[in-house]
């Protein structure tokens, strides 16, 4: 058993953190969901960046779903080498993705699949329009997607 002493050594991280965040925007503007899956790290935004940045690249999304039939709009707005991608509904629901590492392929398939879930979760009748989606087997479902399509 070694000793160092009183002293109190605290390790710091130098590393830039992995930034994750995916959430779903109503027709309405209300925020249905929300998941963040960043990793550990420094970051040198402030509480409150990421939501934000994902409210505020909504103009982009409009502008982009005007200029395309594709749901999938790909990577609308780009601030700190964090990039925000986004999927825009035939209901008016848009999913944003802010991320830094770029995976087109990946991305399109992870929006496809949850587009499939959120079909399915806002087609219930108990469903209460541009609520939050609060149901813990979505939560679940939208987790296992990400893990599977490894976004």
């Amino acid at each position: 058993r070694s000793h160092f002493g009183s002293s109190i050594v605290f390790a710091v991280s130098t590393m830039a953190a992995t930034v994750l965040v995916f959430g779903i925007v109503g027709n309405g503007g209300t925020l249905l969901y929300q998941c963040d899956w960043s990793g550990p790290g420094r970051r040198t935004d402030g509480p409150g960046f990421d939501q934000a940045l994902m409210f505020g690249s909504l103009d982009m999304v409009a502008e982009k779903a005007w200029a395309t039939n594709s749901m999938y709009l790909k990577v609308v707005e780009t601030h700190r080498q964090c990039d925000v991608s986004a999927f825009r509904t035939a209901g008016g629901c848009t999913m944003l993705l802010l991320h830094k590492v770029k995976e087109d392929d990946k991305i399109r398939l992870f929006f496809s699949e949850v587009h499939e879930l959120l079909i399915k979760a806002l087609s219930n009748p108990f469903a209460e329009k541009d609520r939050p989606i609060a149901h813990p087997s979505f939560e679940a479902r939208v987790q296992h997607i990400s893990n599977t399509t490894h976004y």
